[in-house]
């Protein structure tokens, strides 16, 4: 089983998106004072630039933005949300939008105004949810971390054997020696932190990488670069 080698917790951190100054700094309070660590964006934008750095947590969103909408942002960042559950804030008579921004990706949405026990209420709920989902997703996000570090080659190999080619046919669709193929597939065990190769495939698995087509035969034609 592949364990990540550094934990990935929830740890009741939340994100605020709004463009309304007011509403933004008292949603702020509110949060703080139930006990939430708080950082506040005045536009997707300024959230987007730096999410990549920001610990996963809640995402509260507001559907109307200066520079365009919730909605746009959960579609168009939809990988780079990953790390967070969102919940799409919305005005009155904007809930057919709110049911498209949930089948985009959120976790729920709220409707303005809402009761401050609502509100706290319902990111309780989301919480839980997302703290179960985490735990798969950093199992996923710590396989493609290692398979990163991978060379090209050692990647070519891993993708051959996920599509349960040999050594041998390896060997001749990259046009290298199986033993080169053989260095370069214990080369890929040991960068991946694994035992076995069976290990390195289910990393591999893990981590979505494609497996590779069965080699042709007659291999490719050309040089044989290592």
């Amino acid at each position: 089983m592949i364990a990540p080698s550094e934990a990935i917790s929830l740890t009741r951190q939340a994100y605020v998106v709004d463009d309304d100054e007011p509403f933004r700094r008292s949603l702020l309070v509110l949060l703080e004072s139930a006990g939430w660590k708080v950082q506040a964006f005045a536009s997707g934008r300024d959230f987007t630039d730096v999410s990549g750095a920001l610990e996963p947590g809640i995402l509260l969103l507001d559907l109307n933005l200066g520079e365009g909408t919730g909605l746009d942002l959960i579609e168009r960042e939809r990988h780079a949300l990953d790390r967070f559950a969102v919940v799409m804030m919305t005005g009155a008579g904007e809930i057919a939008t709110a049911v498209r921004s949930i089948k985009a990706g959120a976790a729920d949405f709220l409707e303005k105004p809402f009761f401050s026990e609502e509100l706290l209420g319902r990111l309780a709920a989301v919480e839980r949810d997302f703290a179960v989902t985490l735990r798969s997703k950093a199992a996923v996000w710590e396989a493609q971390r290692r398979v990163s570090v991978l060379s090209p080659r050692e990647r070519d190999v891993l993708e051959g054997l996920l599509g349960g080619a040999s050594n041998k046919l390896i060997a001749r669709d990259l046009e290298i020696s199986p033993r080169t193929v053989e260095m370069h597939r214990a080369r890929m065990v040991a960068k991946l932190g694994v035992a076995t190769t069976a290990e390195a495939l289910e990393l591999g698995r893990l981590a979505g990488v494609r497996s590779g087509k069965e080699p042709a035969e007659g291999g490719r034609s050309g040089g044989t670069a290592e």
